[in-house]
């Protein structure tokens, strides 16, 4: 079976479209879009920013964690959640869309982690034109099972969203 060709404007147009639906249906008042370069999203009174991972497979155990989101002749691109660490984002939010399942990720703790699981996990090779992505599928039950240094802080975004700074709104 042939592997299929992914169009980078087309991933990017239904990422842009998943952004929108996150925002109505969790954002719930309290994070706003930023320009998508270096995150997705700023929680409004904090500033701190947040990365979405938009999965369309709802049948899947696991998640699809890209570590280099460019591998060519030049050389390769840090993906994922090493892409969004280097952005200083502090939260890695994975999504799948239709199921509506979350996973709520602190890369401080969720990039050192992923470096331990890495040699376990099964490594894909995705086809784009004119470079590959390069990830791995980490099982879903793996995170759940995981440990707090893993970062992962279940599915209830209110941990993050809700939380306002002690001394916020005082005079």
């Amino acid at each position: 079976m042939k592997q299929k060709t992914f169009s980078m404007a087309a991933q990017l147009k239904k990422g842009k479209a998943a952004e929108k639906k996150f925002l109505q249906e969790h954002g719930q008042g309290c994070i706003e879009r930023t320009d998508g370069r270096k995150g997705d999203f700023r929680i409004k009174w904090s500033q701190i920013k947040v990365e979405l991972k938009s999965d369309f497979y709802a049948a899947s155990n696991n998640l699809f964690i890209e570590r280099w989101s460019v591998v060519n002749d030049a050389g390769q691109k840090n993906g994922g959640p090493w892409q969004s660490s280097d952005n200083d984002n502090k939260y890695f939010i994975y999504w799948f869309v239709e199921s509506n399942e979350l996973f709520l990720f602190d890369l401080d703790f969720f990039v050192p982690w992923l470096e331990t699981v890495l040699p376990s996990l099964k490594k894909i090779l995705v086809k784009n034109k004119g470079y590959h992505t390069e990830g791995y599928l980490l099982p879903k039950a793996l995170v759940k099972k995981a440990d707090k240094k893993s970062g992962y802080m279940g599915s209830d975004l209110s941990q993050i969203l809700l939380f306002r700074w002690e001394g916020e709104g005082k005079t």
